[in-house]
């Protein structure tokens, strides 16, 4: 098991379209393999339960992933719309883990004189 920064831990659920169990058992094997995740299993029948290191990886990689395994993820609106939310969220969690800190200059505001 890799190491993976705690802070940057978040759990997801994606909702599958019908696939054959053989294809999950491969995808989920698979996932487990890659790094960033932390776990992956069936959460309900059509459904992926996820625990990953955004600072690692994204939903849109796990998404590609999971295409390229065989394993279609479900796509309806409601999804999509929370698929972009998550996208948003990993993406910052990714710039702010590859972040130095501080602020954008070296030079404090200047100070207002009365």
């Amino acid at each position: 098991m890799t190491r993976h920064n705690r802070q940057f831990e978040v759990t997801r659920t994606i909702p599958l379209a019908p696939q054959a169990a053989e294809t999950l058992a491969g995808a989920l094997d698979a996932l487990r393999a890659t790094a960033g995740i932390i776990e992956a299993r069936l959460a309900r029948p059509a459904s992926l339960m996820l625990r990953y290191d955004a600072a690692v990886i994204g939903i849109r990689e796990i998404e590609n992933f999971l295409q390229g395994t065989g394993v279609a993820c479900n796509t309806t609106r409601a999804w999509r719309l929370k698929s972009a939310w998550y996208a948003f969220v990993d993406g910052n969690a990714r710039s702010n883990a590859a972040s130095t800190g501080g602020a954008c200059c070296n030079r404090p505001p200047p100070t207002s004189k009365r």
